[in-house]
Formats: structure tokens, sequence, C-alpha cells
């Protein structure tokens, strides 16, 4: 007896040891109410036909509880939640405090924490709104198992969610205990906050009230956010990834003085690489967020994790890549981030760690890993616990030994999944610990396991699955409850491996951080210091206050475009969509040239009224250069590593979301970029090859001919668009197109070319092939419309059934393929494009293979070789033919800097550009802001491109003043950029 009481008394001394050696550093996190307590569910089923009235008291109300992630980030997720500091003794303070003051009209949570540098302020967002209750529909056999299988209606829950209006930042201080607030805007979110500098922040936010990618097939998508940036006293607000065309979330400060963020990638063929089983669909899009970085200021972003894998397939650490989201930095430099199945389970799934690779490498060759699932993933992952899994399913049984969990009368029967990393002293890692299933979507492998039979209605989602088999089980168990832990050892082969730090049955504990200096974490003060893009290049080129940036790549050939596996024969979900863009078989010597592409953001209601494109966005050429360059004697240029020079170096607009083709010499797309990017006022973005992720490049950019003062840069943006028109001895033609950006659509620019040339033959009431060019009178997105039958018409309904082709699932064609006649993105791989042109031009023959769309017989045209580069391109940009596809959507670009003279502000430079309708040079407003907050505006004229200066009569001292410059482009978009006198002298050009 007395030695059973020592053991006890041994253990309950462990335990004790246990949590305070697992408190040794405060922390701060959120908490969420948990949905506790038992349903009576009452209603009437028919059982063995007879009606009768049934109530069941059922378990699981949590398994209703949603927690914020990438779908549900905005709203919709449990509430109220508090934001907590825990003392290392256990004591607790509610730092704001939603629980008790929250009513269903006037509710809030408080998320997102994060600590300052020094370890004096935690910086959160609070998501205000309303409070609705959860309602679910409910099926037949979660009353009664034998019932007749139906619906027996929806029915309202106790729990809650939150229906959010928007969110705000809060900063609280420690020793003052004091918190301070940005003004809160309805209909504008405001989250995600990390510290980027000592009184400097990055954000998430909507405030640019642009709406997410229309990816092709769909008729919605959602608010869209960028990172931010903004100092702790509200002021020197900045827009810094101008690139994100659809989501951003959850910035964090890596070591390296990089910011590293959540991206939502799905424009053009991204979202294809799956098909749901569906030919011609898309995958599960709100799967598509990786991890990216840039620099603070927004230069540079490339990818980190997950751009181009995931293949349904666990990749080499033992886990296939779904959402990667939430992120925290070791103390040893791994970035460990959570990857899980989108909006079914709390955010919760598996924690991996990656060991960032050097500069401009992604991860491993795709050419040489054994399997797709680890193309371009990172060198070194570590799978902090293999038992928590990041399917859309239930986590996994429970493996011996049996776990106890305090407030749990029963062990712990699911695994659980796991979520919100947050490092800690010494290189440890805390996390959430989600106990339970963890996921609406459920199976009854949990009874085959303990050896019960199943009961009805245990496998699936909705109708109450989750709640009946909990009820079923009868145990004091969780559906699902998260709480903070520390992971005792990676990788974690059980979840006895955790050791507590907090965690209470009523609550959902989540997003801890440290509350100590950066300093205690990673033995430095703060991470390096990135300089802003403007700062790291001094060249004639970008004078103070340019409006334009740099881009030059030291090789297009130098490339890992090629699909694995080569290009398809016929149809590839993986080829394009996943990785290796190339179009066509062709050979170097084909790459002519490069075409840049502004993407333009959606705005405005019904954006699938707006456009009807596989880009998902607006796009327009700003211009075709050749990169074929020749010596004095006419021999080829040859670079460093032996091969042709086919650098570049080109100046176009600035904060304007673009991607990049290689091409030939007529201007048509041999493989291209589906990732938005953009330059930063006054950056120079240079690399060494076209899209060399796993190996260094054969040559720098400094190497190559197109950094030298031979090289004429190309201006791109100035009001003339250049394009590719073929190629006469080694002299590649150009012919230019007035405007900022060449748009191509439909009705303007196809309709005349067919109405010239084409139906004659392709109109009537039977057309030649069954391919009718004359249906274009209505809305193109109509059924058996020209556009539709050319573009979404990927079941051949339009194709009388003798021309039809088979693929892999009958009739209905996957991509590649639109329709017979068109492949995405890709002209020269195109039906109507080779009877246009009268020549098959992917450079493979008919008899070639067996089994794909031949050219056929000979078909003579009149089309000219410039109406032929038009309907080149408005295939390779994504066939445009939506009613507003000219719509003018791109803010305009204005630099504002400050001119320093003897460290005072003597005047400004201020830089305007646009590469849609232009700027309009009367609307330039420049206001200097009195202590009052009253605009003194300064009369100025802009530049339609270019900068002007102006020079004050005395210089600004006070360092608070704000000045702000406002200019509108002939659309009325507006764009401004305000400043205090402080950080334009921080900033600034000495004079």
């Amino acid at each position: 007896m007395k030695k059973c009481a020592l053991i006890i008394c041994l253990l309950f001394y462990c335990l004790l040891n246990i949590a305070s050696a697992f408190s040794m550093v405060p922390i701060v996190y959120s908490r969420c109410e948990r949905a506790t307590g038992t349903y009576d569910l009452t209603g009437t089923v028919e059982v063995n036909g007879k009606k009768q009235n049934v109530t069941r008291t059922l378990l699981g109300l949590d398994t209703f509880d949603v927690l914020p992630d990438v779908t549900n980030f905005f709203s919709g997720f449990t509430a109220p939640c508090d934001l907590i500091l825990r003392q290392p003794d256990g004591s607790e303070q509610i730092l704001f405090n939603c629980s008790s003051t929250s009513t269903l009209k006037n509710a809030c949570a408080a998320l997102d924490p994060q600590v300052s540098f020094d370890g004096k302020e935690i910086v959160f967002s609070v998501f205000r709104g309303t409070l609705e209750n959860n309602r679910t529909e409910f099926h037949s056999q979660v009353l009664h198992p034998e019932a007749t299988p139906e619906s027996i209606g929806a029915y309202t829950l106790p729990s809650k969610r939150l229906n959010a209006s928007g969110a705000h930042l809060h900063i609280y201080d420690i020793e003052t205990g004091k918190t301070k607030f940005m003004p809160f805007q309805s209909g504008v979110f405001d989250s995600g906050p990390a510290y980027i500098d000592h009184n400097r922040l990055a954000f998430t936010s909507t405030r640019d009230q642009n709406l997410s990618t229309m990816v092709f097939r769909t008729t919605s998508n959602r608010l869209g956010t960028r990172i931010w940036a903004i100092d702790t006293d509200w002021k020197n607000l900045e827009l810094s990834s101008h690139h994100s065309l659809s989501q951003e979330q959850h910035p964090i400060m890596l070591m390296d003085g990089r910011v590293a963020y959540s991206s939502w990638q799905i424009f053009g063929g991204l979202p294809f690489r799956y098909s749901n089983g569906t030919p011609g669909s898309f995958t599960t899009i709100d799967n598509l967020f990786h991890i990216y970085t840039q620099s603070p200021d927004g230069a540079g972003n490339f990818p980190f994790f997950g751009q181009h894998s995931g293949e349904h397939y666990p990749s080499y650490y033992g886990e296939e890549h779904s959402a990667a989201h939430f992120m925290a930095q070791l103390t040893n430099g791994q970035v460990c981030l959570v990857d899980y199945y989108r909006g079914n389970n709390n955010g919760a799934g598996s924690i991996i760690c990656v060991t960032p690779e050097p500069k401009g490498i992604e991860g491993k060759d795709p050419h040489k890993v054994a399997h797709p699932a680890d193309m371009y993933v990172p060198n070194r992952v570590v799978n902090v616990a293999s038992w928590a899994i990041n399917g859309d399913v239930s986590a996994l049984p429970m493996d011996p030994p049996i776990l106890h969990v305090p407030g749990y009368g029963d062990p712990i029967l699911f695994a659980g999944k796991l979520s919100h990393p947050g490092a800690l002293p010494d290189n440890q890692l805390m996390l959430t610990w989600f106990k339970g299933m963890c996921s609406t979507v459920v199976s009854g492998d949990i009874f085959e396991k303990f050896g019960r039979p199943i009961p009805p209605l245990i496998n699936g989602s909705g109708y109450g699955h989750a709640m009946n088999l909990l009820t079923h089980l009868d145990k004091d168990n969780p559906g699902c409850d998260g709480g903070i832990y520390l992971a005792t050892k990676i990788p974690s082969r059980h979840p006895s491996d955790l050791q507590l730090i907090v965690d209470s049955p009523q609550w959902h504990e989540i997003m801890a951080r440290a509350v100590v200096p950066y300093s205690a974490i990673y033995g430095i003060e703060r991470p390096e210091i990135i300089p802003r893009a403007d700062k790291l290049v001094d060249r004639p080129e970008l004078p103070s206050g340019t409006p334009f940036g740099l881009l030059g790549a030291a090789s297009i050939t130098d490339r890992e475009t090629k699909p694995r596996g080569g290009v398809p024969v016929f149809e590839s979900l993986h080829a394009f969509n996943l990785q290796g863009t190339d179009t066509i078989d062709y050979t170097d010597e084909e790459l002519c040239g490069v075409r840049m592409i502004a993407t333009y953001p959606n705005r405005g209601p019904n954006i699938h009224e707006q456009i009807a494109n596989i880009t998902g966005e607006r796009v327009a050429i700003l211009g075709e250069v050749p990169v074929l360059h020749f010596a004095a004697d006419g021999g080829r240029i040859i670079d460093p590593s032996g091969h042709p020079d086919t650098s570049f170096l080109l100046s176009f607009p600035a904060n304007t979301p673009y991607i990049m083709q290689g091409i030939d010499c007529d201007g048509r797309t041999l493989n291209t970029d589906q990732s938005w990017q953009h330059l930063r006022p006054g950056e120079e973005k240079t690399c060494g090859g076209c899209h060399v992720h796993a190996k260094p490049t054969r040559i720098q950019f400094d190497q190559s001919y197109a950094s030298t003062t031979a090289y004429q840069i190309p201006e791109l943006g100035r009001g003339q668009v250049p394009l590719l028109s073929g190629k006469t001895g080694d002299h590649v033609e150009s012919r230019m197109v007035q405007g900022y950006g060449l748009q191509i659509e439909f009705k303007r620019d196809i309709k005349p070319i067919f109405d010239r040339h084409c139906i004659s033959c392709h109109g009537g009431n039977q057309p030649a092939a069954g391919l009718a060019l004359d249906r274009t009178s209505g809305a193109n997105i109509t059924r058996d419309s020209t556009w539709w039958c050319l573009v979404m018409d990927n079941t051949q309904t339009c194709t009388p059934p003798e021309l039809r082709v088979s693929g892999r699932d009958g009739q209905a064609l996957n991509r590649p393929f639109l329709s017979r006649y068109i492949k995405a993105f890709n002209a020269r791989g195109s039906l109507l494009y080779w009877k246009a042109a009268n020549q098959r031009t992917d450079n493979r023959t008919d008899a070639q293979y067996p089994n794909d769309i031949d050219f056929g017989s000979d078909h003579p045209t009149s089309v000219t070789a410039e109406e032929l580069g038009i309907l080149s391109r408005w295939i390779d940009l994504g066939v445009p033919g939506g009613a507003q596809e000219l719509k003018d959507t791109q803010k305009p670009t204005v630099n504002l800097v400050g001119m320093i003279n003897e460290n005072r502000v003597t005047g400004l430079y201020i830089g305007t550009t646009d590469v849609g309708s232009g700027v309009d040079p009367t609307s330039l407003t420049v206001c200097i802001y009195s202590p009052q907050r009253k605009c003194q505006h300064v009369p100025r004229k802009s530049d339609a491109h270019e900068i002007v200066t102006l020079v004050f009569k005395e210089p600004i001292t006070d360092m608070d003043t704000e000045i702000e410059a406002i200019i509108k482009d002939k659309a009325g978009n507006i764009t401004s950029a305000k400043w205090t006198i402080n950080w334009l002298l921080a900033n600034g050009k000495v004079k």
C-alpha cells in the first residue's frame, strides 16, 4: 500500500514538474469557446413502416466548431475568442476580453498574436461581427439506426459562429497594460500582423478591394487579401505585395529578413493539376495555398514550399501537400508550418519543419525524384508527428499506450491533429494538439480497431455523421478540442510525447507565441535587415522617384520548363498545371524572346459576368522583346558557359502584377509563367535562368550581355507595345502597337478575322466540319456560341460524332484541351491555329502518334501574318471573351520620394505611370497636411510616365507632418502614397 502511494505521489510530482518545465516563459495565445455538453435531437422517423417521434441525446457538439483556416479566414469560425497572457507560474490575464463582452449583435474574436522583437508589445487582430447559431441537417438514422433513410430537416444548435464584418489591428503594451488600435472600418479585414521592424508591421488586408482569381468554370470568387505594412503609430501605410491577386495569409518574418506567408496560387492552369474526377474540371481550389517569401517591402517574391508539389500521394517525409499555412521558425532556422485539408479540419493536420534552401533554390529536381510528389520539395523536411495526418478524414485511432488527458474521463480514442506551431527558446516547439476526430468527414475505422460492429451512418460527412459516431462510441471524449502542448520529441511517434502547457475542455487554445525578446529564441536582437529594393541599386535608368523597375535574366535557355515525362502526346493534368509549362516539343534555337504580361486584379460585383477566360484575370501585353544577340562580326554572342547569350533586361511599370512567357520569333508561346510577380519602384530584379529552381544557374546575370553598357534596355509601358513579327535572316522583326498595354478580346479582335476569312465555309446551317464561326451575335458564354464551342466544349458536343476524338474519359477531354480545337495557352498546339495557318505548328506530324489530334487535309486560307499573330496571342493569353475584358482595373503607380538636402526634406520626386488606360496628368494632387489634418494642396501636373519634381519654398522640419500624392488614371482608378517627413527623410534621395 505504501509502495503504491509512493508511486502515485511521484507521478503527481512529475506532473507538477512537467507543468512548470513547459511554462518557463510567458506565452500569449487565443482561446475560443468550445461547444460542450449534449444535444437532444427530436424528430419524426419511419421505422418498419410506422412513423414515430424519437428523441436521442447526442454527444459531439464540438464537431461543429470551426476554427480559422484558409477557407474560414475572414468569418464563419467559432467565437467569442479571448487573448490570454499566461505566466510561467500558470497564472493568466485576459488581455482582450470577448467572451464576457460579446452579444449576439456585437461580438468579437481576438486572434493572430505576435510579439515585438524587444518582447514588450503584442500585436493582434480583433474580428468583429454578429454571432449566429450553427445549423445543420440531420439524417433519420441519427435518431434511429433502423429508420428509413431520409433527411429529417435542419436544426439550430446551441453553438455559435462569428459572422464577421471586419477586423482591425491592436497593440498591447506589456509594461503599461494599455492597448491602442487602428480604427475599425466595416468591410475591411486587417489581420495576421507580424513585426518586420521595431516599429513597423506587416499584415494582410482587404482594403485594396480586389477579389480573388476567377477560376475557369467557376462562377464565384472571394475577397482578396494583400500584404500591407504600417508603422505602429498607424502611419506610413503601404501596399507591399502588389503581385497578390487572390489571397495572402499570416506573414511572419524569418531570421534572414524575408517575410514568409501563405499564398493562394490559382492563376491560369494551376487549379487544373487534378480534375476531381470530372474531365476539364479543377482540383480543390482552397488547397492551393503554398508558402512564399518576399522582402519586407514586397520585392523578390519566391516559392518556399508547395508550389509544384502535391500529387495526391505522400512526399518523402510521409505526408502529401494540401494547404500550407500557420508558421513559426525555430532556433535552428527550420520553418515549421501546418499542412492541412481546407475547410473541414479546423486548420489542423500535420506539422512539418523545413530547412530553408539557398537563395534561388526551391527544392528537388523534378526530373530526378522518384515520384512526382517530391518535385521541388525542399531537400530537408521533417514530419513532426507521423500520427497526425492532413487528409480530409478523421484523425487516426489512437495506438497504444492509452493516454488520459485532464478533463476527460476516458482514454483519448483518436490521435488527433496538429496546428499552430510556436517557437520557444532552446529550439523547442510548442503547438496546438487537436484531440478527437477533428474532421467533418468521418469513418468507422475506430469501430473496426476495437472489434465493434459498425453502426449505420458512420462513414461520410454532414447530416450528423460525426455526432452519430461519437454517440455510438459513448465515451467521455472530445469531437475536437484544441490545447497547447510542447513537442518533447521530433519526430514524435505517439501523442504521449506531447507535454501539457495549457488545455481546458471549455476552450480551444490556439496561436500561441512566446512573450520573450527575439534574442531569447534566436540569439540575435532582430532578424537581418533587407534594404528596400531601390536602395540596393544605383543606376541612371532608375532615378529617384521612378515609377519603373528593371527585370532581367542571364539566359532564357537555361531553363527548367520541361514537364516531367515530357510534353504530353495528348492529355495530361500535371504537365503545365503542376510542373513544366513547355507547350510543344522545341529546341533552344526556337526561343526568340520574352513577352511581359500585366495581370489586372478583379474588382466589382459579379466577376463571372465581367470576364470569361482561362487565366482568371484580365491580362495585357506590355511588350515582346527579342533575346538573340549578335556581335559586330555578325556571329552570335556566346556567354561564359559556352551557350548563345539569350539574356535580357527590361524596364516596365512597377507595382504592377505580371507574368512572362518565352516566345518564338512570331510571338507564339513556348513556355509560360503562372505565378504573379511585380517590381517595386527603383528595383532591379535579375536571375540566372528561366525557372531554374533546383540547381545553380549556368551563369549569373552580371556575366551576361544584358548586363553590359552595350546592351540597350527596352522601355515598356511608355505608350507603345512592341510585338515580335517574324525573323529575316538573323534579324528579329518587330511592330509597334499604340498603348500602354495590349489586350486581345474575342469580339473586337477575333470575330473580324473569322468574318473576313472563315465564315463563308464555317457558317450557316451546315458549317464545314461542324465548326460554326459565325455564332457571335449574343453573349460569348452562351452555350453553342462560337466562343463557347471553341473554349468550353471539352465534351465535343459542337463536333460531329465522326470527328470526335477519344480521351481517357471517352469523348470528354481533359487538359490541356479546352475543346477539340484549342489547347490551353497553346496556340502552336491548337487545331484552330493550325487551320488558320494551314500547317501543323507543334513540331509533330500526323503520322507520329496514333492517339492525338491530326491536322488532316490541306486548308488554304487568306489569313494574314498579322492576323495570325492576333489569333495566336488570343489563345496564348487565355482566350478572353467576357463582356468587360477590356475594362481597366489596374490602379496607376505613384512613387513619392523625398528630396534631401542637409538632412532636411526640401522637395519631392513624384513618379507616375499606368499600364491600362494611362495616367490622367491633370489629376495629380499633392497634399501637405496641417496639424488640423487639412490638406494644403500644392498644384502640380504629373507626367504620363515620368518623374516630376516639386521644390518647397522652405524645408519641412516637423517629422510628423504627412505628405500625400494622389493620382488617377483615365479609367478613374486612384492610387495614393502618404508619408511622414520622418519616412521621407529615412527613405529619400540626397540631392
